[in-house]
């Protein structure tokens, strides 16, 4: 875990020169004591940690910052969200970001995908925010393994309503847009 800056503040304007001395050594000793002492983790009221939202790259990977200080790149389990570049891209990436604006999550999952991310499901209290942004129609559910059913039916259901990027003519899943638009090199 990265060590806090040492960082002694000045004395207040007006202290008279005598107890300046006895200032900096007192901040000094407080600021060393400060900076060693690790950052108290976070944690839920069943106890469980909660991992601090660092940045949403897009609707199905965010960044948080665990309990020991480490960022840790997170990829949604089961979901599959539209690209940055492809329709709905920046609106899934928003709601998965409104979903997460408390700034803290719950990340359960310990598998890595190919990328070396942690494969994790998110949860605000509890709220799964990987089934939300499938029932609000900001992602797919990623069906290469066998689908969570709760998932399966969460699609259903808004896709049957025509909610977020169901309500567009024709979506295209993620994988088939990365197939027919392949990165520049």
């Amino acid at each position: 875990m990265p060590a806090r800056q040492l960082r002694i503040p000045r004395a207040p304007p007006g202290m008279p020169r005598r107890l300046r001395v006895w200032y900096v050594v007192t901040a000094t000793i407080v600021s060393a004591i400060v900076a060693a002492v690790p950052m108290c983790p976070v944690h839920d009221r069943q106890g469980r940690p909660l991992w601090r939202v660092d940045y949403v790259h897009d609707g199905d990977t965010v960044t948080c910052i665990d309990e020991q200080s480490r960022p840790r790149k997170i990829r949604l389990v089961g979901i599959d969200a539209p690209e940055m570049e492809q329709p709905f891209g920046r609106e899934s990436r928003a709601a998965l970001a409104a979903k997460l604006a408390g700034g803290r999550t719950r990340v359960a999952g310990d598998a890595r995908d190919q990328h070396g991310r942690l494969l994790g499901t998110l949860w605000v209290d509890d709220r799964n925010v990987n089934r939300e942004l499938v029932a609000d129609g900001w992602a797919w559910v990623f069906g290469g393994f066998s689908p969570d059913p709760d998932l399966l039916d969460a699609e259903s259901a808004a896709r049957a309503a025509r909610r977020g990027l169901w309500a567009g003519d024709h979506p295209q899943q993620p994988a088939d847009w990365r197939r027919d638009h392949p990165p520049h090199r």
